[in-house]
């Protein structure tokens, strides 16, 4: 018998999972109204009701629906997280519906990535969501990495099941790389708390590879956080590497994940300071700034990320001319004269100069070591050669200012697969939207579910072809490219037209898969799944 849950302001209630891992269907109360006004009408009531929660969730209420509802009953902070925990069932609806933006809102509520504590009845998060995506089809990629961000323990998933059907090729390499981390200390998650920066914690989740550094840019970051209180420089930091190897989608992330305003300045072609920081007053198109001025100005005296793409494309005027804002955070706004305090700001410099040095060290002292040694491995030498580099490029002046040094490292051959798969995930998610004719949207190929057979072998072949050191994911994203076009020429070979109807119907399934040639090569195929 299922355990009945109470507290003095819950209604008490009992819910379980059918069958340990299938959601129970439960009755609206008011279908006259839609779901969002039923739920938030619930408010009405002082007792927090978390049948109503889960019945909302799983008719399809909007996310903001839910956040209303939950904060009506945020009073005494100790009850509410009393609540919160007990109310964990509801984590187990959003799941139901892969709702990724569901899942993080209630994790961050406090309901718990462990599961409730009645585990006669319910199975731990991640395996649920291993369970419902296969048993319904769905990726629950980004639901599985949101639990491990938040704190889930990948060892309740066991090793010799990674290979289990109801794990696919980035879900097992993402619980692998959960399994390296270590949890913060008590400490450090007050001080993340404090500072509102605990979703830093998630960037391990947000990125492929790069695990060598990852740790220790977590802790930079998170250090000049802490010091910005009582005063601080600015914090300027190089991502050195090849491209297509995640620099600008870590910078992005970066400011993403601290909640920080961010801008992205392409360098490639700056040759004078005017390029990058606007006309000074008084001359000719002084008022419309430029977009670091602009964001600098409109960012005074606050923490921001600033990301300076190909930094080592530009001229010696325009590293001249950064300085003094890297070093003492003065500047003066070029469309109003002003001085702008920008001593808490994050500089973010790409840059490929020395993407030899990087691969050389790589292969030499990290290819051949275990993902749990990469992460203690000392990368000083390297750090120092790349330094001489900049000096020889940007001269010492410039050097000296740089805080940090992070490289970027050419991807294993694990990594490459799991970016592959990654591309692949993305081409199916926008192939399962439904069919839309309309002129302005056009989705001619929808409804239609791909998998991807022995998605490990598949990717490893997609990799072998298309990845390249210097070029890095880049080379990847043109393979998938090509089977997109395979999939799409398979679907316009059923017969019949296609209809907004069949949207009404079951899902059109293809599959992905290695097939042998006639010479005894591969080459990859796609074949439309057959149902029964």
């Amino acid at each position: 018998m299922a355990p009945s849950y109470s507290h003095p302001k819950m209604v008490p209630f009992n819910l379980v999972l059918k069958d340990v891992y299938y959601i129970p269907k439960l009755i609206r109360t008011r279908p006259d109204v839609s779901i969002d006004d039923e739920l938030l009408e619930a408010t009405s009531s002082h007792m927090f009701h978390v049948v109503s929660l889960c019945t909302a969730v799983s008719h399809g209420c909007s996310v903001e629906a839910v956040r209303s509802y939950v904060e009506h009953y945020r009073e005494e902070e100790s009850d509410f997280k009393e609540m919160m925990h007990l109310a964990t069932p509801v984590l187990y609806f959003a799941m139901g519906r892969n709702s990724p933006e569901m899942t993080s809102l209630l994790l961050k509520f406090g309901m718990s990535p462990h599961g409730p504590d009645d585990e006669a009845h319910f199975i731990p998060p991640l395996v649920f969501a291993a369970i419902h995506g296969y048993l319904q089809s769905l990726d629950m990629t980004e639901v599985i990495k949101i639990l491990l961000a938040s704190g889930a323990d990948p060892r309740t998933v066991p090793e010799d099941i990674y290979l289990a059907r109801g794990l696919n090729l980035s879900q097992r390499y993402f619980l692998h790389r959960a399994s390296l981390c270590e949890p913060l200390m008590e400490r450090e998650v007050q001080l993340h708390e404090l500072l509102e920066v605990t979703d830093l914690g998630k960037l391990p989740y947000r990125i492929i590879g790069q695990l060598p550094v990852l740790k220790t840019l977590q802790e930079i970051v998170f250090n000049q956080m802490s010091s910005n209180a009582d005063g601080s420089d600015p914090l300027v930091m190089v991502f050195a590497g090849a491209p297509g190897h995640g620099k600008t989608e870590l910078a992005q992330q970066l400011g993403d994940l601290l909640r920080l305003k961010h801008v992205t300045v392409a360098c490639s072609q700056m040759e004078t300071d005017t390029e990058l920081l606007g006309s000074k007053q008084g001359y000719a198109r002084s008022k419309e700034g430029s977009k670091l001025n602009n964001h600098l100005s409109h960012n005074n005296g606050l923490c921001s990320v600033v990301f300076l793409d190909e930094f080592d494309k530009t001229s010696q005027d325009v590293c001249e001319s950064l300085l003094t804002l890297l070093s003492e955070g003065a500047y003066v706004d070029r469309r109003m004269n002003r001085n702008i305090d920008c001593s808490k700001t994050i500089w973010i410099l790409a840059c490929n100069l020395g993407d030899e040095a990087i691969a050389s060290f790589h292969e030499s002292k990290l290819a051949h070591k275990q993902e749990k040694d990469k992460l203690i491995a000392d990368l000083e030498p390297l750090i120092g050669e790349l330094r001489d580099a900049f000096k020889e490029r940007w001269g010492d002046a410039f050097e000296s200012r740089i805080d940090e040094v992070v490289p970027f490292f050419p991807f294993s051959p694990g990594e490459q697969a799991v970016m592959a798969h990654k591309f692949l995930l993305e081409k199916a998610a926008r192939f399962r939207k439904d069919i839309d004719l309309r002129k302005e949207v056009i989705r001619h190929m929808g409804h239609c579910i791909i998998s991807f057979k022995d998605d490990s072998k598949l990717c490893s072949y997609l990799a072998e072809r298309g990845y390249h050191r210097s070029s890095g994911a880049r080379g990847l994203e043109r393979e998938v490219r090509k089977v997109e076009r395979k999939a799409r020429r398979r679907y316009n070979c059923i017969r019949g037209l296609v209809t907004e109807d069949m949207n009404k119907g079951p899902f059109e399934k293809l599959e992905v898969r290695l097939m042998l040639r006639g010479d005894g090569g591969q080459d990859i195929g796609v074949i439309r799944k057959q149902e029964g």
